[in-house]
């Protein structure tokens, strides 16, 4: 099953950035984002559980993008007033993201099902012809 082939809002502004070159770039990304999400969304109640929340899709959506795309890869952090969106930018706009389906625990894949569970929205667009983003907008707290 194929993502929705859509854009982001187009109210989203882009906050942050960082490059991903290998798998040892993603733990850095990780905690730069944390960090940035704790800096720049208010607190509120569950507020440290969803910044969790919104980190772990980040990471899933990366790590396709190591698996899947070609480097160098962008994870972007996008926001408007009351949500916050991570966008990863890869290299192959030729190869949709696809929702693995009826595939046995622990065979992997499951990153695009966590990250369409745990976000408001997912989605993916190309960009010219070199660029695909795959994007998860989430509810700020």
């Amino acid at each position: 099953m194929t993502l929705v082939e859509l854009a982001p809002p187009a109210t989203l502004t882009e906050v942050a950035r960082w490059t991903i070159r290998s798998v040892d770039d993603l733990s850095g990304v990780r905690s730069h984002l944390l960090a940035h999400l704790r800096d720049t969304l208010p607190e509120g109640e569950g507020a440290a559980a969803e910044l969790e929340r919104i980190v772990l899709v980040a990471s899933e959506l990366a790590t396709n993008a190591l698996r899947h795309g070609s480097p160098p890869f962008a994870v972007r952090l996008l926001c408007d007033e009351g949500t916050a969106t991570v966008d990863v930018v890869d290299h192959r706009p030729d190869v949709p993201p696809v929702i693995a389906a009826h595939r046995e625990p622990g065979a992997g894949g499951f990153g695009l099902k966590l990250a369409r569970r745990a976000a408001r929205e997912l989605g993916w667009f190309r960009d010219g012809d070199d660029e695909k983003h795959v994007w998860a907008l989430f509810a700020t707290p």
